[in-house]
């Protein structure tokens, strides 16, 4: 057997994988509606740990975009800055006697900047992971394939907005709360799972070196 047949298994790939699958369909478990906002912000916890661990690896080994700077600032920002301004959204809020809060166009602010910084740093993570070449092909490319389908929902919603104006309320809730799902379960959890199984199939193992001896 030659050493590129002994393949090592990458733990960063399947820890990452477990907590984004994981991530992906706790929200979806809670039996009590009182549970929800609990299972919510845990699955937002174990997103961020996912990413965390596919930007840097476990023992500096298995960083999905080899511990470049950029993609592990971007993947950094995916985890932690959307739950971050959520957090901060409520403080920031300015209740009145008509339950509408008075600086409503600031909170709307706040929802748009979070949306700005994921994607911006997604579009930059896919980027780097394809370009690191640490992920085997084809599976480099699967975290754009599941960025583009979620564009592709939300560019999908909105038109179907606009075509269906006021009489298609209903048609558009319903549109909307399976692109949702599409999104924010069926992607995760599928990019969850491959990377269960990349990990468990591993990487080729590094030659032993013989001569000269490592240092």
């Amino acid at each position: 057997m030659s050493d590129a047949d002994v393949r090592r298994p990458v733990p960063a790939w399947l820890w990452g994988g477990g907590l984004l699958a994981a991530s992906a369909v706790l929200p979806m478990l809670g039996p009590d509606v009182s549970l929800t906002p609990v299972l919510v912000w845990t699955g937002r916890l174990l997103t961020a740990a996912a990413y965390a661990v596919f930007a840097l690896g476990i023992r500096r080994e298995g960083s999905i975009v080899a511990r470049r700077p950029l993609g592990v600032i971007a993947l950094l920002l995916m985890a932690f800055v959307p739950s971050i301004i959520e957090l901060v959204t409520p403080a920031a809020e300015i209740p009145t006697d008509s339950g509408m809060p008075e600086n409503l166009w600031l909170l709307q602010l706040l929802g748009y900047v979070s949306l700005a910084i994921w994607a911006a740093a997604a579009l930059v993570a896919v980027v780097e992971i394809g370009r690191a070449r640490v992920v085997p092909d084809p599976w480099r490319w699967a975290p754009a394939a599941g960025l583009a389908l979620g564009a592709a929902l939300y560019v999908v919603s909105q038109v179907a907005l606009v075509a269906v104006g006021a009489q298609g309320v209903q048609e558009f809730a319903t549109l909307l709360a399976i692109s949702s799902a599409v999104g924010a379960v069926l992607v995760p959890l599928a990019l969850g799972i491959l990377a269960m199984v990349l990990g468990a199939r591993g990487r080729p193992a590094a030659p032993a070196q013989v001569y000269p001896p490592a240092v």
